[in-house]
């Protein structure tokens, strides 16, 4: 079987080439209610979240599906995974969780979801909410390695001004926002690519809501893809180059502004990244993948001058995957 195959199967793939049938057993014996209780208790323990969806840009490198719903459940295993800030405004958190549904057989069936909460502190108020996501799997070879993935997310954002009497005129009462998110996703051995549309309905404007408020989202348009290039098969080091275009009604004049190329160097269980989003920022992020979890930073700060709460992002982030084979993933299919 072709290095690629081994090393980043899609949950079809795993199934068509018999990869283990104590894997399916495995994910047979995790109760799908402990998972989601366990969730749930996280979610209570946390309450808060980063900038939705796009801002800092951590989230499509720890979060993807939150741009982009047809990622739920194209890994062929659970994934749950939480993101706080670490520095500076700690009530800037995200947990998310997506997984691909067995059939009553055992096997993997074509249906994915997932969901998110989270809870942005803004000056003057909070924006918190909760996502429900499900996508549905088809794949377009014979071996089943390559995929194409639909999606949709169903959520709401609720924003809350804050209790110290600083509360601006436009945030003097809670305003909930419901709203959808649609995608397309193809992922396979060497390469991804998605489309997608976050906050299709963007949100309504009124005397109490303007364009400056912390309670305005906007409808934006998400263009995500990538290739992996392998260096060394024997130390399994693989570079990946992505771009990434997110874009809103009023900057599709402005497209060459918000190209941002990721490049991420992947080395057995570990990898090392960053992106250019300016000339005047350095970005990196970490992650380390651990038998049972995985951990990662993520750090955004100016390349002169001096450093303070205002211009740098510190992040840490911490995740499980469910239904792994053994104690060790093959061949570092995780990624």
């Amino acid at each position: 079987m072709p290095f690629f195959k081994k090393w980043y199967l899609s949950s079809d793939a795993l199934i068509k080439t018999g990869a283990t049938d104590k894997y399916n057993m495995r994910m047979n014996t995790i109760s799908r209610n402990s998972i989601f209780i366990g969730l749930g208790l996280v979610i209570n323990m946390v309450l808060a979240a980063q900038s939705v969806p796009s801002n800092p840009l951590s989230i499509p490198v720890y979060h993807p599906m939150v741009l982009n719903p047809a990622f739920a459940g194209s890994k062929d295993f659970t994934n749950i995974s939480f993101t706080s800030k670490i520095y500076n405004n700690l009530g800037s958190q995200i947990i998310n969780m997506h997984k691909r549904l067995t059939s009553s057989s055992g096997y993997f069936s074509n249906i994915g979801v997932g969901a998110y909460v989270f809870q942005e502190q803004m000056d003057q108020s909070w924006n918190t909410g909760v996502a429900a996501a499900g996508s549905y799997h088809f794949a377009i070879d014979e071996d089943n390695v390559h995929n194409i993935a639909v999606g949709a997310s169903i959520k709401g954002f609720l924003n809350i001004p804050k209790s110290n009497g600083e509360a601006s005129e436009d945030t003097v009462s809670s305003k909930f926002n419901p709203n959808m998110d649609f995608g397309v996703y193809y992922y396979g051995p060497s390469a991804f690519a998605g489309l997608s549309i976050t906050s299709l309905f963007g949100t309504k404007i009124t005397n109490e809501v303007t364009i400056e408020s912390d309670a305005y989202i906007q409808r934006e348009y998400h263009l995500h893809g990538g290739y992996k290039f392998l260096l060394s098969r024997n130390n399994a080091i693989v570079l990946e180059p992505s771009l990434l275009v997110s874009l809103n009604d009023s900057t599709f004049s402005e497209i060459p502004k918000h190209l941002v190329p990721f490049l991420k160097v992947y080395m057995q269980n570990f990898y090392v990244g960053t992106y250019l989003k300016n000339l005047d920022i350095i970005a990196l992020f970490f992650q380390y993948q651990f038998p049972r979890f995985y951990t990662g930073v993520f750090l955004e700060f100016p390349r002169v001058g001096f450093l303070n709460n205002d211009n740098i992002i510190f992040e840490f982030s911490l995740g499980i995957n469910l239904g792994q084979s053994g104690q060790k993933f093959l061949q570092y299919r995780h990624w």
